[in-house]
């Protein structure tokens, strides 16, 4: 607002000055043709009446026609009177004031056109969203700057005029390519580099100029610090993402896969990004069906959780636990879809080989069961038969048959062990599953307590 006013002023008092000259020129040149008409010779004072005319239509364009005429008609007036009417002089003298009249319409045209565009480029170097600088190439002092270049590096447009240009610039490797530039192409465009700002702290910016004269050349700056900031942010993620240890993915809203880490490249055995990005993520699933449910549920939930089977780059399948999650915008609107994903192919052939070493124990445990009862049938007929026929050879039958259901008996209590044993496994290691159940009660009628 500072620069307007003192742009306003500077005009005023310029309008106010010719406003002297054009008084005084007219006066001037009047008295000059009035002393040469006097004495007869009028042959070069005329054309001293341009010199108030064009004056007089440049700066005050509106007025200067008028201007014109009224001077035509003095000088007319003043020819009529000294020449006492001639009509060869009245003839000259008109056609002299036409002409005077007609370079003073031309000037006012010229000067009204260049008003014009005077106000619209110095509105735009006023309310340009883009910093802009006007520049000394001898001594780089800073001769005007609008307000978005002065905002940008935090000083005031008089501060910035006290400064020089060259101690702007933080890096002096891009000052001197910024410098070479200018003065090899005459211009330079895009240039990223770092100014001070008032404050000390660094403000990127991207820099464009382009020479104007010998002696100056015009600079635009755009702030992008906080588009760094943003980039710096974006890559950091990137590269966290690119070395994390978990396989991710990002798919677009047609399921078709934008993005893989390195992770997930290895686990799917592929080597290159290429050959997984564009194709659609359904053809990596074991079953289609499978993969309707997930996108069904994605869609409804913004997030699907679970296990399931996925194919390979050379097409062998494997287990994965994968997390799905529907990203969506500010405003709420989804964007894309990221996938996490852990290989538990490993973790699914353990489980399947601790569920066969408990049907293994439970067949051990069941077979415990039966082999003892079976051992009891024959030896109660033994006894049976011994109690026939006593003597000291059937007491010995009988003794023996004890001694074989007290082993016995101790096979059953091991059994009893077993099934607690069988019940911690399934409880803490979770490697039971439900249809074992039933055996176990069908089980429990071979135990004789």
């Amino acid at each position: 607002m500072m620069n307007t006013n003192i742009f306003v002023e500077d005009k005023e008092s310029f309008a106010n000055l010719w406003l002297f000259i054009v008084i005084n020129t007219t006066i001037l040149a009047l008295l000059i043709n009035i002393l040469s008409l006097y004495y007869g010779s009028n042959d070069v004072a005329p054309f001293l009446l341009y010199i108030p005319v064009v004056i007089a239509a440049f700066w005050y364009p509106n007025r200067g026609p008028l201007f014109a005429v009224i001077i035509s008609i003095a000088y007319i007036g003043m020819v009529y009177y000294f020449t006492n009417g001639a009509m060869g002089e009245l003839i000259a003298s008109s056609i002299k004031c036409y002409i005077l009249i007609g370079v003073s319409v031309v000037v006012s045209s010229l000067a009204t056109h260049m008003r014009k565009n005077e106000v619209k480029y110095h509105g735009i170097f006023n309310h340009s969203k883009a910093g802009i600088g006007l520049v000394n190439r001898s001594d780089l002092s800073i001769i005007e700057v609008n307000k978005r270049f002065a905002e940008i590096l935090g000083y005031t447009s008089e501060e910035l005029t006290t400064i020089s240009f060259a101690d702007l610039w933080l890096d002096p490797t891009t000052k001197d390519l910024f410098f070479n530039q200018l003065n090899v192409h005459e211009k330079v465009e895009s240039l990223e580099t770092q100014f001070k700002s008032r404050i000390g702290s660094e403000q990127w910016v991207l820099i464009s100029a382009g020479k104007l004269t010998d002696e100056e050349f015009v600079c635009t700056i755009v702030d992008i610090t906080d588009s760094k900031k943003v980039k710096e942010a974006l890559l950091i993620k990137d590269l966290a993402i690119r070395s994390s240890i978990n396989a991710i993915g990002i798919l677009n809203l047609d399921f078709n896969i934008t993005y893989v880490n390195q992770s997930l490249l290895r686990m799917m055995e592929c080597d290159r990004e290429q050959e997984l990005s564009g194709k659609n993520s359904c053809q990596f699933f074991g079953s289609e069906q499978i993969f309707d449910e997930i996108r069904d549920m994605l869609q409804k939930n913004g997030s699907w959780y679970g296990e399931t089977t996925l194919i390979k780059y050379n097409k062998s399948p494997f287990f994965a636990l994968i997390w799905m999650n529907l990203i969506k915008d500010e405003t709420g609107k989804p964007i894309c879809i990221m996938v996490s994903f852990i290989d538990i192919t490993d973790r699914k052939q353990m489980e399947t080989a601790k569920k066969k070493a408990l049907e293994q124990i439970e067949q051990n445990i069941e077979q415990f069961a039966i082999l003892g009862d079976h051992i009891r049938n024959p030896l109660a007929v033994i006894m049976g038969l011994s109690s026939l026929a006593p003597g000291e050879i059937s007491d010995k039958i009988i003794l023996q048959a004890r001694e074989i259901d007290r082993i016995v008996t101790q096979l059953d209590r091991g059994w009893v062990e077993s099934e607690k044993v069988r019940d911690f496994i399934k409880r803490y290691y979770m490697s039971g599953t439900a249809d074992m159940e039933p055996h176990k009660e069908e089980r429990k009628k071979y135990h004789s307590p």
